[in-house]
């Protein structure tokens, strides 16, 4: 049996409804439906599909029908639906196995997806070393003896005495992860793990604040784009036997003197 939503574009604010059609034509004065009411007041229930994309184009709504194994998104416009993660998040639909048919109804495309495609966050390369982190992260209080080596797949824009530039010793790793509360994960609700810090170059003159986190459980990685000033966080979250030697820019190693930072942490 059907379930049907309407989901407006603008406040992502969504309600269930038993009958989309009928709905539109008896609630035809709600604001939700005001650009559209004086067509639907000469509108009939054998006017379904005609309904549906008139308020899908006028109104900023998407309709959404959920099947056992099955969602359908009905839209207008080649700017795509809404922004679906909230709502397939809140209603348990972002499983593997769940099929997705988001259709435009301005030009009657059909886009096929899966309910993991609606997850937040970005989705983990195949070869991503979830493992080693996690057992990094588990031993976060232990000090072990290859902590001071390299995290694989980390750019800081910066260097660590006997490292390799932009690379992110172990070390480094599991004093921030000791000192920070962990990022929670906008999927599942539980601790992420932060992967990479710091202020890698972005272009060829500028530098770009970098914190990624990822969640073990659904797979995705995160960017907190809170952190602006990369030093004063690494100052307050970093040992300071585990504060980097080096800026890197253009390949090339400036001794970075923490003892001088000042108050603003330039």
């Amino acid at each position: 049996m059907s379930r049907f939503y309407f989901l407006h574009t603008p406040s992502s604010k969504s309600w269930e409804l038993a009958d989309p059609t009928k709905w539109c034509l008896e609630h035809a004065d709600e604001p939700s439906l005001e650009r559209a009411r004086n067509r639907l007041l000469q509108l009939t229930d054998a006017d379904s599909d005609r309904i549906i994309r008139l308020v899908t184009r006028r109104c900023n709504l998407n309709l959404i029908e959920v099947l056992a194994e099955r969602i359908v998104v009905s839209y207008w416009g080649q700017q795509g639906p809404a922004d679906l993660r909230p709502f397939f998040k809140a209603h348990g639909l972002t499983g593997k196995e769940t099929s997705v048919l988001l259709c435009e109804r301005k030009h009657e495309v059909i886009l096929a997806k899966i309910g993991n495609d609606f997850l937040f966050g970005e989705k983990l390369a195949d070869n991503f070393p979830l493992n080693a982190f996690s057992q990094k992260w588990d031993q976060r209080e232990i000090e072990e003896a290859d902590d001071r080596s390299a995290a694989p797949g980390t750019r800081s824009g910066y260097a660590w005495d006997g490292g390799e530039d932009n690379r992110i010793p172990w070390a480094a790793l599991k004093s921030a992860w000791r000192r920070t509360a962990p990022f929670t994960c906008l999927n599942c609700d539980k601790p992420t793990i932060l992967t990479n810090f710091g202020n890698p170059q972005c272009s060829m003159f500028n530098r770009s604040p970098r914190f990624i986190h990822v969640c073990g459980i659904c797979r995705r990685s995160f960017r907190d784009e809170l952190v602006k000033n990369v030093e004063e966080w690494m100052t307050a979250n970093l040992d300071a036997e585990v504060l980097p030697e080096f800026k890197v820019f253009w390949g090339r190693r400036t001794k970075r003197e923490w003892t001088k930072l000042s108050s603003c942490g330039t």
